[in-house]
């Protein structure tokens, strides 16, 4: 190409001209930024503040991902990672903690099948509630033969959904009271949940449930308040045919739309749950108690000031009978208020009876003036002040651990 005196002379000129409009339009935008400048600080939090499950010690923090969920032991943690992982906060970080209890033992046969509903039950509950959730289980004296939760179920990951597993060791076990000899401890493993919980309103539950729309709306209405304990109600899970409602019996891996759907029991009006006033204590008496109590290990609810006030389930060592008893006794030594809702919040995965089976492990029960008294100030029945939850045993040196994560398995 061949450029003349004149044609270069209009090109130079053409280039002043670009350059010279760029340099306007920058510092157009500089002035525009300078000038609104209060309302970029405005808006650059509402940027940042996006919902985000992951524990508050861990932002910021690098992304780690465990390519094979066999090898979490591998994986040297520090004590002070151990105590941050542990660490319920002082002000609650999640709406709600959701705690069970377990071990892999295949209780009452087919455990994987309705333990991994429950997981994808509380994935579908923080999907839908669009609440922050901590789902914390309870590892209880793992089986030394079988594979360990975190290398045995489906996590996934959700932008409202925090998991922990904080396994209690055989060590632990061995150290403390033990009615009939039984492997794993249900109460006791609750109150190390409600110890550690992060959320501010703790569900102790179990293994076999799932989540109702009526609690989904619940959650998302946020409809809770403390000094209450809540419970449900929910069929006897001795029904084992023509299952009412509340119990349920799923094929295996169903998809989360039948998940969802098999606990529906109720049209919501989505964001606006109404709970029921509280019961008069004056309306519970020794004939009663158990219609309000009946069922209670599988749905307890109130807030972690709550729970600690009460000092969460007498421990005995035994089974059964101590969810009753929790309730009696907020109520009538502590003052506690009590709701209880008609509609159910968790349907029960049908399977046979197991725990009237051992009947060596069972708690006493108190006869009806023990629960009179109890209600009427005349007794009371809970644990000493740092005497529950593992706070009187070295969790560190008998060998508690502790594994945060949100799924995938990315943490």
């Amino acid at each position: 190409m061949i450029f003349t005196k004149q044609s270069l002379v209009t090109r130079r000129t053409f280039v002043s001209v670009i350059v010279l409009f760029s340099i306007l339009l920058t510092s157009a935008y500089l002035f525009y930024v300078s000038s609104n400048d209060d309302d970029n600080r405005d808006i650059m939090p509402k940027m940042e503040e996006q919902v985000n499950a992951l524990p508050m010690y861990r932002k910021g923090q690098s992304l780690k991902c465990l390519a094979n969920t066999a090898s979490k032991d591998d994986i040297a943690i520090t004590k002070e990672e151990w105590t941050q992982c542990l660490d319920p906060g002082i002000t609650p970080e999640y709406y709600l903690s959701i705690v069970i209890v377990t071990r892999m033992d295949n209780y009452a046969g087919n455990q994987h099948h309705r333990f991994q509903n429950f997981i994808d039950s509380a994935y579908l509950l923080a999907e839908h509630s669009e609440q922050k959730i901590e789902l914390l289980i309870i590892e209880w004296n793992p089986p030394a033969n079988k594979r360990r939760i975190l290398d045995s179920f489906r996590f996934r990951k959700s932008k409202y959904l925090n998991h922990r597993i904080i396994t209690v060791s055989s060590k632990i076990h061995q150290i403390l009271p033990n009615k009939g000899n039984a492997p794993l401890h249900e109460f006791e493993g609750k109150n190390v949940g409600i110890r550690f919980a992060r959320g501010e309103y703790i569900v102790c539950t179990n293994q076999d449930d799932i989540w109702s729309h009526n609690f989904i709306n619940a959650i998302k209405s946020r409809a809770f308040e403390k000094d209450t304990i809540y419970t449900q109600f929910q069929s006897r899970h001795d029904i084992h045919e023509n299952l009412p409602p509340s119990i349920v019996n799923l094929d295996p891996f169903p998809d989360d739309e039948t998940l969802f759907e098999a606990c529906r029991l109720a049209d919501q009006d989505w964001g606006n749950y109404q709970l029921p006033p509280p019961v008069p204590i004056s309306n519970i008496n020794a004939d009663n108690y158990w219609y309000y109590g009946d069922q209670a290990g599988d749905f307890t609810l109130a807030h972690r000031d709550t729970w600690k006030t009460c000092r969460g389930y007498r421990e005995t060592g035994g089974v059964a009978w101590m969810d009753i008893e929790f309730i009696l006794t907020a109520l009538g030594t502590f003052d506690m208020k009590l709701v209880y809702s008609g509609d159910s919040f968790a349907c029960h995965q049908e399977h046979p009876n197991e725990w009237e089976k051992t009947p060596e492990r069972h708690t006493e029960t108190l006869n009806g003036t023990g629960i009179e008294d109890i209600l009427h100030k005349k007794a009371a029945y809970y644990n000493e002040e740092e005497k529950w939850g593992l706070q009187h045993i070295d969790i560190w040196e008998e060998g508690l651990e502790c594994f945060d994560f949100q799924g995938g398995l990315c943490w």
